[in-house]
């Protein structure tokens, strides 16, 4: 009888999800001016002043079932236009619907806008590199305990969380859900939207289930809801993965274009441990996870397999990276998670590294999302423990 480890989700880095950066409460205060010409007033205080100022605005989307991706791609269909700027200067003008302005002057990106025709707001630059500015809107109010909430958010955002252990990781979430519960009861709806908006998906879900009534008319609502359904499609996945891991379920067919241009059967492979290893060439935690394994695959190599399946990358720059790193073990390329319903061979990959392990017999026995220091000791203690073949 097969007893499958328990699963355990670590620091890593995230899929690439593709985020509107949207103003945040830093630098940025309600400011009720009745008198003040509708639109955006962008004003140069400092040394750098730019020439123009290109404006992409695109009527908010009204559809709740879209993921991030899909709304950030339904943003990059509106309208460029540009502004020159005049005496240090530009006034933009509000379009007749709601809508999101994506800002950018020259080369440098600004904050991302939501606005109604009757909406007002001041940005004063007075840097563009790094970008510096103060944001007046008459549609933001201050988010409740906002110095706690960002300070957590950043150390809970996926990218970073490598430095964290399980322990701080555990009581930072905690912290991070009781704040949530405190911010969504103090706030109105639309400064409560737009809390969600600023999370990531491990936390948007949870938000998301505690917003104030009258929260579906906001200005963020449907970009709040893209981000809480990544997160809830993530968490089926996983638990998905869980139970196959508890079942012991066989593995799914796996037939990938390899370096040579061949497809890989996962079945040739039988009588041997196999590490799934998903990641991409950009991920830093995945090439530390790969340093330890080829440490430890010279020893049991007689044993186990690995099989390096990167996700996404261009065909280019995962040949160059394969090659620099030279791996001794089975190197695959496959189509992103996002263009195949969220899977890449078949399993559900929500963040890069995921490693799943097979046993022998060709059945799942664990997995674990995010890059973790003890993994290899974990697995070697399940070769060395395992009844012998």
């Amino acid at each position: 009888m097969k007893h499958p480890t328990k699963r355990k989700i670590s620091a890593g880095f995230s899929i690439a999800v593709l985020a509107v950066a949207m103003v945040s409460c830093a630098g940025t205060r309600k400011k009720n001016t009745p008198d003040a010409l509708p639109g955006i007033e962008i004003t140069f205080t400092g040394e750098q002043v730019g020439d123009t100022i290109y404006v992409t605005s695109v009527p908010i989307p009204s559809d709740t079932t879209m993921y991030v991706k899909e709304y950030v791609e339904a943003m990059r269909q509106g309208e460029r236009r540009a502004f020159p700027v005049e005496n240090r200067s530009v006034h933009i003008f509000p379009d007749s619907v709601p809508s999101v302005y994506t800002l950018e002057c020259d080369y440098y990106s600004l904050p991302t806008v939501y606005m109604r025709k009757s909406d007002h707001a001041e940005m004063k630059i007075s840097s563009l590199g790094p970008l510096r500015y103060e944001m007046n809107c008459s549609n933001l109010s201050p988010i409740p305990h906002s110095d706690e909430f960002f300070k957590l958010n950043r150390k809970l955002f996926k990218i970073i969380r490598y430095k964290l252990t399980e322990q701080e990781l555990d009581s930072l979430s905690r912290r991070m859900h009781a704040l949530l519960d405190t911010i969504m009861a103090e706030s109105d709806p639309e400064t409560a939207t737009r809390v969600v908006s600023l999370l990531g998906t491990d936390f948007a879900p949870y938000a998301f289930d505690r917003l104030p009534d009258g929260s579906e008319n906001t200005l963020y609502y449907t970009y709040a809801r893209a981000i809480r359904n990544v997160g809830v499609r993530d968490a089926t996945r996983e638990n998905l993965m869980q139970q196959a891991v508890e079942s012991s379920a066989p593995v799914p067919e796996i037939t990938i274009t390899g370096m040579d241009g061949s497809s890989f059967d996962i079945s040739t492979l039988r009588g041997k441990w196999v590490v799934l290893d998903f990641w991409t060439t950009w991920c830093g935690p995945c090439r530390r996870g790969f340093e330890a394994m080829k440490e430890m695959y010279p020893e049991y190599s007689d044993r186990m397999e690995v099989v390096a399946i990167a996700c996404g990358d261009q065909e280019d720059t995962w040949r160059t990276v394969t090659e620099e790193l030279d791996f001794p073990w089975v190197s695959l390329l496959a189509p992103a998670p996002e263009s195949h319903g969220g899977t890449v061979a078949g399993y559900p990959v929500t963040a890069y590294p995921t490693k799943i392990i097979i046993d022998p017999e060709g059945c799942l026995r664990d997995y674990i999302i995010g890059e973790d220091g003890t993994f290899c000791d974990n697995l070697k203690k399940m070769i060395d423990n395992a009844p012998p073949q």
